[in-house]
């Protein structure tokens, strides 16, 4: 709570339209030249009594370079390169199926991500990795995975932001008595920034599991707000329409802190 408090007091002083509409901007696009510190909580109610809390800290580091700190490039502003670290804590019941309870940290993710400037906006590629945590084992994949995410993102349109995001991933280690994994996260993108910071966006993200021939497809959309030049909030609701999560419901809350990056 205090932690809230303190990033709501970067907002006490009213900023110009002109800089929320950047904000705004700033908070709704993955590939943005700016620092973010994300925290997330999405919460889920599925069939037969069971809950889940998802508590996603997300910090998004961009740096003048590419895809390694120490290979600098040319021109960071139109080569540069963003670090992505994903810490999910969770904690979940299932009523009907005990073995399921679990709390305690996901799997973490990591992206290291080439962005480059285009006439029509931004486009992204680089390697992705999930660390299993094991700890404990109903919230953890078990696999140790590697892939590769890609991003095209049209930013040249006035007040809007269109594209795509895709990530694959590959299981590449981990105990045998866990399922390899083989699937893809995509992303469908699209956001409109409104009037005095409002935003609005539509960005469910569906997994493909190549492995077992399931999938998720999710219907969302945010409604959301910048406060001032670093710090946005926006809250989603998800109701799952198809796949073995069929049926999931879920609440997103998510508070963003943003900071001037260096180029360097």
């Amino acid at each position: 709570m205090l932690f809230i408090v303190g990033l709501l007091g970067f907002a006490q002083e009213k900023p110009a339209e002109s800089s929320l509409g950047e904000a705004a901007s700033n908070a709704t696009n993955p590939m943005a030249f700016v620092t973010k510190l994300q925290l997330q909580p999405n919460f889920t109610w599925k069939e037969g009594d069971a809950r889940q809390i998802n508590l996603t800290t997300r910090i998004i580091q961009p740096t003048g370079s590419i895809g390694l700190p120490f290979i600098r490039s040319n021109d960071p502003s139109k080569v540069y390169t963003l670090y992505r670290l994903e810490l999910p804590l969770i904690g979940q019941t299932y009523p009907n199926n005990p073995s399921f309870d679990a709390t305690g940290l996901g799997d973490v993710i990591i992206l290291d991500l080439v962005a480059f400037k285009q006439k029509w906006g931004l486009l992204g590629i680089g390697p992705g990795l999930i660390i299993p945590t094991m700890n404990p084992k109903p919230i953890s994949g078990g696999k140790w995975c590697a892939g590769l995410t890609s991003v095209a993102l049209n930013t040249k349109t006035k007040g809007m932001q269109f594209g795509v995001l895709l990530q694959q991933f590959f299981s590449v280690a981990g105990p045998d008595d866990r399922p390899k994994k083989n699937f893809m996260l995509f992303q469908p993108i699209f956001n409109k920034v409104l009037s005095q910071g409002y935003f609005i966006g539509f960005s469910p993200i569906m997994n493909f599991d190549w492995e077992n021939s399931n999938y998720n497809i999710p219907l969302s959309v945010s409604i959301g707000k910048a406060f001032a030049k670093n710090l946005s909030a926006f809250v989603a609701p998800q109701y799952m329409l198809t796949g073995p999560s069929k049926g999931d419901f879920t609440l997103q809350f998510q508070i963003n802190a943003m900071f001037a990056a260096q180029k360097k």
